[in-house]
């Protein structure tokens, strides 16, 4: 059998200089340039991601060495390209969408950062990382800060370079920065059956288009636990409206992204009459449940964006006259408080809102929890 030629032989590269490569290397080579022109077109997530990376090119040659591997080995800028474009074919087929593009933010404003401070993103000392990310910790909450940094972290354990992120002084920084500002995330307002009661009194009879698709939105994710990503997934075969007790099926989650653990969960008859009514106003028969609506009243076609569930919370909270407007996450947030009010247990409760453990449930429901604690008894009786 014939080996492969490995034999070194002059190759011009994209910076127009000569170098010795072997076919190998130039296989790899033309790998890298077809990947990373499909990551630059700017109708992919990571584009901006690989864009920040490329103005590397105006700085060092593909076989200039940029880092130091894990294990102390040179690392060129081309093995550092070649590793990232794998990662982020992994991480497309991996994660879902909202994830993806909240990595691709974060590692944005990293690698910018790194720009603008004039340093080398695959060299950074921990005393670097720690003076370039000051503006961040001092603009940003410990939650953000914690996704940042793990966001960070995955992208020098892709590369496998050197991570700053493993250093126990830039440990202790970020640890500081959660002492400093509180590490508890704020949790959404959550939305109760009584307010629901008091929009449906509001919307129910009317013959806006808009005012019927936002009580069934607030409805279902009230009653079915949703989250803002689920919502605005709701196809109208999700729904089963002639069964005895109505049900939604639920495809995929953000706990279940390849849908295995699919699931049905019930809602009200009130909210089937409001979801048949919405049906006939709208004459929606197939595709996505809730729609967008054209300036003129149109229903839109397409799949809505999930800042339209933002804005029908806003407008529910504002015909509530309330002070801290509900989000997207309330009808979830308001169901389990809900739930566990009225006794259900937790494992109950965490198969009902898919939540991955029970102890979930303990986190949502933080202010009925509070009740139910021996001084909430003791001050009532001794007033």
């Amino acid at each position: 059998m014939e080996k492969p030629n490995n034999s070194p032989i002059i190759y011009t590269n994209s910076q127009g200089l000569s170098d010795n490569l072997t076919v190998t290397e130039i296989r790899n080579q033309r790998e890298l340039a077809s990947t990373y022109d499909k990551f630059r077109d700017p109708s992919t997530p990571f584009s901006t991601l690989v864009v920040e990376v490329d103005r590397m090119s105006s700085e060092f040659r593909n076989t200039d060495i940029v880092a130091t591997s894990t294990i102390g080995n040179d690392v060129s800028l081309h093995d550092v390209k070649l590793a990232l474009v794998r990662w982020l074919e992994i991480i497309n087929n991996k994660y879902a969408e909202n994830t993806i593009k909240s990595l691709n933010y974060d590692l944005t404003i990293y690698i910018d950062l790194c720009h603008k401070h004039q340093l080398n993103p695959f060299n950074i000392s921990c005393r670097e990382f720690i003076s370039l990310s000051e503006q961040r910790r001092a603009e940003c909450k410990p939650a953000t800060m914690a996704r940042w940094c793990n966001s960070v972290s995955k992208f020098y354990q892709a590369l496998n370079i050197i991570n700053p992120m493993q250093d126990e002084l830039v440990k202790s920084v970020f640890i500081k920065h959660r002492k400093d500002k509180g590490g508890g995330q704020g949790q959404a307002r959550g939305m109760t059956f009584e307010q629901l009661d008091t929009i449906y009194d509001m919307l129910s009879e009317s013959d806006s288009l808009a005012d019927i698709r936002d009580l069934v939105a607030l409805s279902l994710m009230l009653e079915c636990l949703m989250r803002r990503a689920e919502l605005v997934s709701i196809e109208i075969q999700h729904i089963n409206l002639e069964s005895e007790t109505p049900l939604l099926y639920i495809s995929r989650s953000k706990t279940d992204q390849d849908g295995s653990d699919a699931t049905y969960v019930p809602f009200s008859e009130r909210t089937r009459r409001i979801i048949e009514r919405w049906l006939n106003l709208s004459g929606i028969t197939t595709g996505y449940l809730l729609r967008g609506l054209t300036k003129y009243g149109k229903v839109r076609s397409t799949k809505p964006a999930p800042d339209l569930i933002n804005k029908i919370t806003k407008r529910a909270s504002e015909l509530l006259g309330l002070d801290v407007y509900l989000t997207g996450h309330s009808g979830r947030v308001g169901g389990i408080q809900e739930l566990v009010a009225d006794g259900h247990s937790n494992i109950a409760i965490q198969l009902n809102a898919r939540l991955k453990t029970p102890a979930m449930v303990a986190r949502y429901a933080r202010e009925i929890n509070a009740a139910t604690l021996p001084m909430s008894e003791f001050l009532k009786r001794n007033k």
